[in-house]
């Protein structure tokens, strides 16, 4: 469960710390001039992604377990901030409570390895125990809203988001510079850097908004926005991919060799997880315009809440280990 972390991986996290170190620079000397709100959101957001990096490091160098804690934790806390957006019932305060009880079965069934369990479990007990524990309430009155919810909440937060950790079980993950690690920083990487660039690609060519993807749900998604991004986590994956994982190296299911063996399968999977990552976005903004809020708490400081920072992986995960499955078969 704990593992011995490779070397490489402490002076990629070094490496992790000096790019944050640089970038925290930068936005300082960039908001010297700004509004004072302005400089104390982007400052609170600075300091929360220091916080957020040194809990994501700490948990890598715990292997496994770490990443089932940390993952755990944020899906637990996930789980409580949409069960305590507008619409809840009274009657559903047994199955949101035995939500609890599933992710931490859930995330055990990683660390211990039992990955045939973990694919069907947490779909099947979810609908079974929700209906349950809503039906013996005894109230139909908005039952058919609440299971759905519930459910739809559990399979985005506890089983999309636990697909990260999940990464680290494969065994083709197993190889690699970092090992598993250098996989889950693959795509959490690329699954944050992806956001970052799209709302600045986003901000900087696309301000008229005229070129709105989503105008009701997330007007501040533009074409540009989401083309831009995508760009540049597929050349930021060319970059770190060597570094991290072996898609370079993998000939994949076409037999691929030479340069296209290099390029195509780091391209492939940015791409994926790009597109990935806009609709987990735009789903969670989806249900914030649902129930008339705009952030799913005040826990992190500049973001809001742990579901408006994992909204993206809640898809990125999933998609990237499924086409990891088929990627190196």
């Amino acid at each position: 469960m704990i593992t011995a972390p490779s070397p490489a991986l402490y002076w990629f996290i070094a490496a992790i710390f000096a790019s944050l170190l640089a970038g925290s620079i930068i936005r300082f000397i960039a908001l010297r001039k700004a509004e004072q709100d302005l400089r104390s959101k982007r400052l609170a957001s600075l300091r929360t992604w220091w916080m957020l990096s040194i809990f994501m490091c700490a948990g890598l160098l715990a292997g496994r377990l770490g990443i089932c804690l940390l993952l755990g934790i944020a899906s637990c806390i996930a789980w409580f901030e949409i069960t305590r957006m507008p619409g809840a019932r009274h009657e559903d305060r047994l199955a949101i409570g035995a939500g609890y009880g599933l992710i931490a079965i859930n995330y055990l069934l990683i660390l211990f390895g039992s990955t045939a369990y973990f694919v069907v479990f947490l779909p099947l007990s979810a609908s079974i125990v929700f209906a349950v524990l809503l039906l013996i309430r005894g109230e139909p009155k908005g039952y058919i809203r609440s299971a759905g919810g519930l459910l739809w909440g559990m399979m985005f937060l506890g089983y999309g988001v636990s697909h990260a950790a999940f990464l680290m079980t494969l065994p083709g993950t197993a190889s690699g510079p970092l090992g598993a690690a250098g996989w889950f920083l693959f795509l959490v990487i690329l699954t944050e850097s992806n956001d970052i660039f799209q709302a600045i690609v986003g901000r900087a060519f696309g301000a008229h908004k005229r070129h709105r993807i989503t105008p009701v749900i997330s007007p501040n998604k533009t074409w540009e926005g989401f083309i831009g991004g995508m760009l540049v986590t597929i050349t930021l994956s060319l970059l770190i991919a060597p570094w991290l994982t072996t898609l370079g190296q993998q000939a994949g299911p076409f037999g691929l060799a030479g340069p296209l063996q290099a390029w195509i399968g780091p391209s492939v999977a940015a791409f994926i997880i790009a597109l990935a990552g806009f609709f987990g976005d735009i789903n969670m903004s989806a249900i914030k315009r649902d129930t008339g809020i705009k952030d799913s708490s005040k826990l992190l400081p500049g973001m809001g809440g742990v579901i408006d920072r994992v909204d993206s992986l809640t898809i990125t995960a999933p998609v990237f280990v499924y086409f990891l499955t088929w990627w190196l078969i």
